[in-house]
């Protein structure tokens, strides 16, 4: 069934945005709260480029149109990859009526995004955030969040502003397998190569070659011979 929006008369099927928010630029208001609706939300740029462990830094804005000053509350429509953090109290103090309000959102990007993250950003209006794409020309991952802003008087309805970050995905190291059969190779190769180099310090069998203890064999035949001419001196003598 097709909405319009109090806010903006932006026209929706019910299909677009969850088919609850409005679909109109700078605007987001829940569209079954009907007369009564006085939030927009939005976010500026709806689109960042980040890298994995990285924080990027935008802009939510949130404009009262309703009668009356009033505070906001912000929720995640769906749970958060990564870690999203902004000032409360910025938030929850009250908004004079047609006034609006630029709180910084800090989104950290989580380390193990790979692939295409949940694309909700694209489910609530955020330009090109659906289409598969590259980011500075390599394949890219990409992570969507989307916050519903509601007025604290329930009564006065919310809107949902969402934003997208490309983040450009870590490749695959190319032949893993192979390299690290590379590396343990090298290590053989290395292990080998300290082995050859230990091995000419240990004794070796060619050291004890025949001969070795020639001098000591003369010495003995020498003092033998020494000791037959001096008993043949004794036995002439005598």
């Amino acid at each position: 069934m097709a909405l319009h929006c109090e806010l903006c008369g932006s026209r929706t099927d019910g299909a677009e945005r969850l088919g609850r928010y409005c679909p109109g630029e700078y605007c987001g208001a829940e569209l079954p709260t009907g007369p009564e609706a006085g939030v927009r939300a939005w976010c500026e740029p709806p689109r960042r480029f980040g890298t994995a462990g990285g924080t990027v830094l935008l802009d939510l804005l949130v404009h009262n149109a309703g009668p009356d000053p009033t505070g906001f509350r912000i929720d995640p429509v769906e749970p958060v990859q990564g870690r999203l953090d902004f000032d409360r109290r910025a938030v929850e103090a009250p908004l004079p009526s047609g006034a609006t309000r630029r709180i910084e959102l800090r989104y950290t990007v989580p380390l193990d995004l790979v692939g295409l993250g949940p694309d909700i950003a694209s489910r609530f209006g955020v330009p090109g955030a659906g289409a598969a794409g590259q980011v500075q020309g390599a394949p890219n991952a990409r992570v969507g969040v989307a916050l519903r802003v509601a007025a604290v008087p329930a009564r006065r309805g919310a809107a949902c502003a969402a934003f997208a970050v490309d983040v450009p995905a870590r490749p695959a190291r190319p032949g893993a397998a192979a390299g690290g059969g590379g590396s343990a190779g090298a290590r053989a190769a290395g292990a080998g190569t300290e082995e050859r180099s230990a091995s000419p310090a240990q004794p070796q069998p060619a050291d004890r070659r025949p001969g070795g203890c020639g001098p000591l064999a003369v010495t003995v035949l020498l003092a033998l011979v020494a000791v037959l001419f001096a008993l043949t001196l004794l036995l002439v003598g005598g």
